[in-house]
This record gives structure tokens, sequence and C-alpha cells, in this order.
């Protein structure tokens, strides 16, 4: 969803001028549909309406995806799910330019509309603009810049549109999701851990289409009946710029190749320390550490935050927030046999989650393998030579 912060002092030119436009026959009005990016916010691509009206001089983009990092407290209110995005319009060469600086391609598709729904639908656009209305509390699934869009067709035209559902897909938010994604990224495993369990609920035909690009492909699809006869509701999709071939290649920085090489010197170390016959506790204190900070983050978003599907994580089974209280008495060494019960508690909750992960109601990343595995590895070896411990 663009961050376009310009478009907050364009309002101020763009809604005085045309509030009281009314467009000439000829006008033409089009979804604007815009492919992903590689800032983790434009991962999903976006959505906008373009109203090009050359007689009356207009040719203004309306855009539900406008937000600013510089908003108090910006990061707090988006973990918390109370992120407000607004609308805001801007000329069309310039939002065209952003995405070109970009590198994402941008699809329109012409609406065939009466005039009198061109004209509804420009006046809705307009009155979303006015300052007591542009703003509105952003739902990643369910009220957001492709959403507010279809809402807007559906109402212009009286509630008459028609979708072609005879090619849906079953597919879970997570898995559409999935599509958006960088397979190998940091974000994207992030984003993966963060889903809990409402992200694995099978969607409908509507609401796979808060993402632009299902929005597009459902109005190429989608008719209105108007004296009895049916009619598309979109011409065919045309390209405004195409981007050009991104360059691929592994990347050694990736989660894929931390964690496992993570395995590897994590096991590499636990079988020195059998040979030497004494504990490194200060691997014992970071990665329980770690995994504690990881279980507070996730229980902020399961318990706390407003998100839609951060909620009723089943992560929370091997990333226990309680790892990051234990991990202080790995540090003091009189307190360290009262680590006994808590290890074993650790070692088959996280032996338990491998063995029935593939049954639970939740789909999990892979690398929670090798995670689980490495907790395993450090409790069990832990409870098996706890004489080593106070060592």
């Amino acid at each position: 969803m663009k961050l376009v912060w310009l478009c907050l002092l364009l309002i101020l030119f763009f809604v005085p001028k045309t509030k009281a436009l009314v467009l000439s026959p000829d006008a033409n009005i089009s979804l604007l549909t815009c492919e992903t990016g590689d800032e983790i916010y434009s991962y999903f691509g976006h959505s906008a309406v373009r109203i090009n009206d050359p007689k009356a001089g207009v040719d203004y983009v309306f855009n539900y995806g406008v937000f600013s990092f510089d908003t108090p407290n910006f990061a707090w209110r988006f973990m918390k799910g109370e992120t407000d995005y607004m609308i805001a319009g801007q000329r069309m060469n310039s939002f065209l330019e952003a995405y070109v600086e970009e590198n994402r391609t941008v699809y329109e598709q012409l609406l065939q509309l009466t005039p009198i729904e061109k004209q509804a639908l420009f006046d809705a656009l307009l009155e979303n603009s006015k300052v007591e209305n542009r703003l509105y509390r952003y739902r990643h699934f369910s009220d957001n810049c492709s959403t507010r869009v279809r809402d807007q067709f559906e109402k212009c035209v009286n509630l008459t549109l028609r979708y072609d559902t005879s090619k849906d897909l079953k597919l879970t938010y997570r898995k559409l999701i999935d599509q958006c994604v960088p397979v190998d990224s940091w974000d994207g495993f992030g984003i993966k851990i963060a889903l809990g369990m409402p992200a694995d609920q099978q969607t409908t035909f509507a609401q796979k289409m808060f993402l632009p690009i299902y929005l597009m492909n459902s109005m190429a699809r989608a008719t209105v009946e108007r004296d009895g006869v049916k009619k598309s509701f979109a011409q065919p999709k045309t390209i405004l710029y195409k981007s050009t071939s991104k360059e691929g290649g592994f990347d050694f920085t990736s989660p894929v190749v931390f964690f496992m090489a993570l395995f590897i010197l994590i096991l590499g170390l636990t079988a020195l320390e059998v040979y030497r016959k004494s504990r490194f506790v200060w691997l014992d204190f970071m990665l329980f550490l770690s995994l504690g900070g990881c279980g507070l983050l996730l229980s902020f978003l399961c318990f706390v935050s407003l998100l839609e599907a951060t909620g009723s994580n089943l992560n929370l089974i091997w990333a226990l927030p309680t790892h990051f209280v234990f991990a202080i008495l790995w540090l003091f060494k009189s307190l360290r046999p009262c680590l006994l019960g808590y290890l074993k508690f650790t070692f088959f909750s996280s032996a338990s989650f491998l063995a029935l992960m593939a049954f639970l109601p939740q789909t999990f990343h892979w690398l929670v393998i090798p995670i689980c595995l490495i907790i395993i590895l450090r409790s069990g070896s832990a409870l098996l030579y706890r004489d080593h411990i106070v060592v």
C-alpha cells in the first residue's frame, strides 16, 4: 500500500478545484493496479482510481493507501492494529512517475460506466476526500486500498455488479499472502511467524479482493446488467508501465542460510561441551533470551494487538515468552539447578510441537523445524548432562 506523503499537500489544491466539477460525457474512469514492490508496505501491490476528463483538464488519481511514517507513535499503532490510512488525490503523471521509479508494473482497466455512474463515482470519491471523511482505520484483510475501491465500484452501479466465481480457488489468507511475500526474506519470515490461526481461514471470492491483483482479475470478468443485457464492467487491461527484470540470485544473509548455519554451529558447540564436560552458559543465555523476546512479541500480537490475523498463534508453543525470564537464571550458577524442571517442559513441548505440527490447525513456516531442533538439542543436552550446568 503506497506511501505518498506529498499527497497530503496535493489535497489542499485538488479538492477545492474539483468539488463542484461535472464530468463531460467523454470522461474515462479506470482502475489502476500496481504490482508488488521491494518494501514491506508494498509487498501486496496497490489499487487506485483514475479520473481522466481531457475536456475539463482533469487527470487525477484517487488513492486510498496514503499513510505517513511520521505519524506520532506510528510503529506502536501499527503493531496494535490502530493505523489510520486516508484517501488523497494526485495528478496522474506524478502517480505514474513514482511507480516507474520503483520499477513496478502499472495496469489500467477502463470501466464501462454510464455518464450518471461516472459522476456518481467521482462525487463519492470527492466526498471521501474531504478532511472530515478522508481518514479510516486500516484493516489489511477487510478495509484497505483495494476493498475500498471495490466498494465504490459496487455503489456506483447500485450494487448490480456481478462476479464470475466459476474459477474461484479455495485459498486461505495465508496462501494468498504467500503469493505476495518474498519466499526467502527476513520480512517474509517475520510475517509468516506472526500470522496465527485466523490466517488459515478459507477465503470467499469477495474476501480475496483485499489483494489488488485479485481485484483487477475480478473486475476483468465482472458484468453489469443494463436494460436486461449483461455487459462487461471493465475493458481488457493495458500496461501503462512494464517493469524491467530484477536481478535474482542466492542470498547468503537469508533466514534459510542463517538458521541452518545456526543449527550446525550449535550442534558442534554442544558436542564440544560433552567433550569438555562443561557448559557454554552464554550460548543458553543468548538462545533463550532471543526465543523469549520472540515470544513476548508474538504474545503482544496475539493477545493485545487488534490486527486481524495475529491471534491464536500456535508458534507460542515453542516461542514461549517465559524463555526470557528463565534465560536470566543461566547467569547465576546457584540458580541453574532450578532450570531442570523448566528444561523438561521445554524439551517435551518443543518435541510434541514437531511431532504434531502437521496436524495442528495452523500452517507453519518450515524454518520452525531447525529452531525447534535447536531448542530440543540445548534443553535435552542440559538434562542429559545436568552435572555440567553448574560448572
